[in-house]
């Protein structure tokens, strides 16, 4: 199982990584300069490696750095180049969320590759990961642990319903549930202008999202309401203005999937997410 306390490793490192709030390039404030956030992406990323059963496919791995660098070159804002890997394991089981770390770390469950039914709604999936790391909501959801005084607080990288079976905060599901929103409407900007329909994305989730019933249940939930997700995309990509777009390549897509089921993934159990920890007054 994924270590629930990653950074525990690097408490000596990262008891608190800057002094003063300062506002981010994003909405809302944060603790964390850009280069102290790729610091701790590195430290992470590092770790989650090695908790995680990285595939290593030449044509999985090829796919991926081509499909991610297509899209870097038309996401909005980026602070970060973005590194791609592709894992076994599901740790965001409700959608098959990547996994995406502060400082462009995205790791992609073979889950969501197999269960997109074409390149473009992996594509969109792909981007919204892009978008959580855009606008730094790891780092923002840690500075508003510090705010509170939790000495432990969920990071939001993994997005996507990894938080469930946590203790969480209602303030910090609804953040998750807010950064969810923001990274869908940043892959459809960025779905349309790299020439992929960015109708997949809703497409998507309308299949792979179930709704959620009752005000309670949404309240909990660190999901948006299915329905309001999609209406808020509909509501963007009719504001785009774009003519159409671009083919995509269904043959190499379908490459990956039959890579993939060569392999015999995905096959691990759900994991939790990591844990930023920092020390508590003594």
């Amino acid at each position: 199982m994924l270590v629930r306390r990653i950074a525990t490793l690097i408490l000596a490192t990262l008891p608190l990584m800057a002094q003063e709030p300062v506002r981010a390039a994003r909405k809302g404030v944060n603790f964390y300069s850009l280069e102290k956030e790729g610091a701790l992406g590195r430290q992470l990323a590092a770790e989650f490696g090695k908790r995680t059963t990285l595939i290593d496919s030449p044509t999985v791995q090829n796919y991926l750095d081509h499909l991610g660098q297509t899209l870097e070159l038309h996401v909005p804002d980026a602070n970060f180049p973005f590194t791609f890997r592709a894992i076994a394991e599901d740790p965001c089981p409700a959608i098959h969320e990547p996994t995406t770390l502060p400082g462009g770390y995205v790791f992609v469950p073979a889950a969501l590759l197999i269960a997109a039914q074409d390149e473009a709604e992996f594509t969109g999936m792909l981007a919204h990961a892009m978008g959580h790391i855009v606008h730094r909501h790891g780092t923002r959801q840690a500075t508003r642990g510090t705010m509170i005084n939790n000495a432990s607080i969920p990071l939001i990288f993994m997005g996507g319903g990894c938080p469930e079976g946590l203790a969480i905060p209602l303030g910090f599901m609804a953040f998750q549930r807010s950064a969810e929103l923001e990274a869908d409407s940043l892959a459809v900007q960025t779905m349309a202008r790299a020439g992929f329909n960015p109708r997949a994305l809703a497409q998507y989730l309308q299949r792979v999202q179930v709704r959620t019933a009752g005000t309670i249940s949404k309240v909990y939930s660190p999901l948006p309401d299915r329905d309001q997700r999609l209406a808020n995309m509909s509501s963007a990509i009719e504001k785009l203005r774009t003519a159409g777009y671009a083919a995509v390549a269904p043959a190499e897509f379908s490459a990956v999937q039959q890579e993939l089921r060569r392999l015999g993934v995905p096959s691990a159990r759900p994991q939790r997410p990591p844990t930023l920890m920092r020390k508590t007054p003594e």
